[in-house]
């Protein structure tokens, strides 16, 4: 069935044009992904949300983000329940994921040092808690305000993620 027609749909009228314009042969084909489904919102031990290696309104080196206990993804997004902060806040500390699953909060911190490393810029995070066991879905370049992206810059040069060239582009 779908996969079936994502390889189909390599032949349609619209993708023949579009390779054409682009000068992509014929015989390279196209690929499809298959992965497994996860799952936020098997009970209590299950959670999503979405996270920054550092905070995007001042750049501060935290991880940053808010999170939905027993929620899938689009729960978070769609505004129909309030997320809880990710890292222990005052007077919300007991909402955090920090307090509520540290092993989970401990690994997604790791991990997006990890990520910020890697591709050597600030990372927002996606990630899927399943009864326990964290599970990351995407990153990307977080987008930041201004003054963020002064502080982040300054920071990651003097951390030696990036040069001090890079830090001022």
């Amino acid at each position: 069935g779908a996969i079936r027609a994502v390889f189909h749909s390599w032949m349609n009228p619209r993708a023949s044009v579009y390779r054409k314009m682009h000068d992509i042969p014929e015989s390279w084909g196209t690929a499809c992904n298959v992965q497994a489904m996860v799952f936020g919102n098997l009970g209590d031990t299950s959670a999503t949300g979405v996270a920054f290696t550092r905070d995007p309104s001042t750049g501060e080196r935290l991880l940053y983000g808010e999170w939905l206990p027993n929620a899938q993804g689009e729960d978070v997004v769609a505004g129909i329940r309030t997320p809880m902060p990710i890292r222990a806040i005052p007077n919300r500390e007991d909402e955090s994921l920090e307090k509520r699953m540290p092993k989970a909060f401990a690994t997604l911190d790791e991990i997006g040092e990890r990520l910020e490393k890697h591709f050597r810029d600030m990372q927002d995070l996606e990630f899927t808690i399943q009864e326990g066991q964290l599970y990351m879905l995407q990153c990307r370049s977080a987008k930041r305000t201004g003054p963020a992206a002064v502080r982040s810059a300054v920071e990651m040069a003097k951390e030696g993620l990036i040069s001090k060239d890079e830090a001022i582009i």
